[in-house]
């Protein structure tokens, strides 16, 4: 199922073939996953060491998966100082939110020096409330950064944000003016194009169907093996095919639609100053406005995977139009009855931290790993394409030894326990969310299945 980013996208780029792989092949570096996580990689990888072979394998194309998917909110990682601070101390947690803000204003320079039409907007992305309930989960973080002199945040309150937004249902917020929005389709394919002038080979519609764990070790295809010094696996959800990792994350899938364009009707709608809004439900709701004036909405807590059967969990966005029409007439009745271009749906790969996991493989440390984004991928997988670079050079730096290096764990169990205590989980965050709404406290059973629900990027 293609993101209407992605049909975009591809209709109005100027083609680099890929190839498909046809026989085996020896490199440096391998690469499974053509999406942000790899081809950020790759890129890094040529930029420090421009004779490297790097070679990126790609089931289908490049951007097909969670890169093309999603909502294009570049987020810097100030949301989730707190937990990088409980992992590797306060400094080591300022030092990557810095790196973060640095990410978004490379992506935006390098999307200008490259011709890449990534539509980078930094007019703010707007994170509240549509409840009393769930307002103030940004305290702590503001806490923080205000002893580091950080001024990205500005509170809210209901009225300043109907005027500034039009939006009806929001009590209260911050906007972080550090953080943007982007065309997700462009900037995933702009990198491709990147990819391949710097010399990277990249083979689509080539699947990985087995990965030989061995020194060296190799990515086995269907025409063909790709044996290399290092392979850096960067496959997202599809993480759960790998046994190593399938343990540290829940994958959920999140649903999304987007209109026709209709400038005129959301500059009616009061939507002015602010592109993005994201709210504090555990099972968050976003909208957002693009470039060419049209509207795209998004809701987690879509379908859970059994085992690492995602594909199927995809055919199909998990709640109907009808429904994701009712989500937006809450925060923009008059925007809700829009002619739609298209919906999809886009799997979150969500650790037990919220933090994504970097590292050499348990069972072949020349395997290397990055995966659990939990929902703010685009900016971590800049900064993670820096941590597996210096991995699989052998570089003893502050990326390869920081806190988001390390071993998977042992956070969620195996099927069917998985499937079926992730659908209780699912059932307690939908009826908390909806508790908080009409302002009553949910009961032990629920609060005890909270306790098991996988965390977001940012506090709830």
């Amino acid at each position: 199922m293609t993101s209407v980013w992605l049909q975009d996208a591809i209709a109005t780029e100027i083609v680099l073939p890929a190839d498909v792989l046809d026989g085996d092949l020896r490199v440096d570096v391998a690469i499974v996953g053509g999406g942000y996580t790899g081809l950020w990689t790759a890129i890094e990888l040529k930029s420090r060491e421009p004779g490297l072979d790097v070679a990126v394998i790609e089931r289908d194309v490049c951007g097909a998966g969670a890169s093309g998917a999603n909502a294009g909110f570049a987020l810097s990682i100030w949301m989730a100082v707190a937990a990088l601070a409980k992992r590797g101390g306060e400094e080591e947690a300022v030092r990557l939110c810095r790196a973060s803000d640095a990410a978004i204003n490379e992506i935006e320079s390098l999307a200008s020096a490259h011709g890449i039409d990534a539509q980078v907007d930094r007019r703010g992305v707007f994170w509240g409330a549509t409840c009393p309930m769930q307002s103030g989960h940004w305290d702590r973080m503001l806490e923080t950064v205000a002893r580091y002199q950080i001024r990205h945040y500005r509170v809210m309150d209901g009225e300043e944000i109907r005027a500034g937004t039009g939006a009806a249902n929001y009590v209260a917020g911050v906007l972080d003016t550090s953080s943007a929005l982007i065309h997700p389709g462009h900037l995933v394919r702009g990198l491709r194009r990147l990819a391949i002038e710097k010399g990277v080979r990249i083979f689509e519609h080539t699947a990985m169907t087995e990965l030989k764990r061995g020194r060296p070790p190799a990515v086995v295809t269907p025409r063909g093996t790709v044996t290399a010094d290092k392979v850096v696996l960067g496959i997202y959800g599809w993480s759960l095919q790998v046994p190593e990792l399938r343990p540290a994350i829940m994958v959920i899938c999140t649903d999304a639609v987007m209109t026709q364009p209709m400038p005129e009707r959301i500059a009616a709608s009061g939507w002015r100053d602010y592109p993005g809004l994201t709210d504090s439900r555990i099972f968050v709701e976003a909208q957002r406005t693009t470039a060419d004036g049209r509207v795209m909405w998004t809701k987690a807590g879509g379908r859970l995977p059994f085992g690492a059967r995602l594909d199927a969990a995809l055919v199909t966005p998990h709640k109907s139009v009808a429904q994701m029409r009712a989500l937006l007439r809450e925060v923009y009745p008059d925007l809700a009855d829009a002619p739609i271009a298209g919906t999809w749906s886009g799997p979150i790969d969500r650790s037990r931290t919220g933090l994504p996991l970097f590292g050499r493989l348990p069972t072949c440390p020349d395997i290397l790993y990055g995966y659990g984004y939990s929902g703010a991928g685009i900016v971590l997988s800049r900064l993670g394409s820096k941590i597996l670079a210096s991995l699989a050079l052998d570089t003893d730096d502050a990326w390869s030894s920081g806190p988001l290096v390390r071993a998977p764990d042992r956070a969620y169990p195996p099927e069917p326990i998985r499937w079926v205590g992730g659908h209780m989980v699912h059932a307690a965050i939908a009826r908390k969310d909806r508790l908080d709404h009409e302002g009553r406290k949910t009961g032990p059973v629920t609060d005890l299945l909270l306790k098991f629900k996988p965390p977001s990027y940012k506090p709830t």
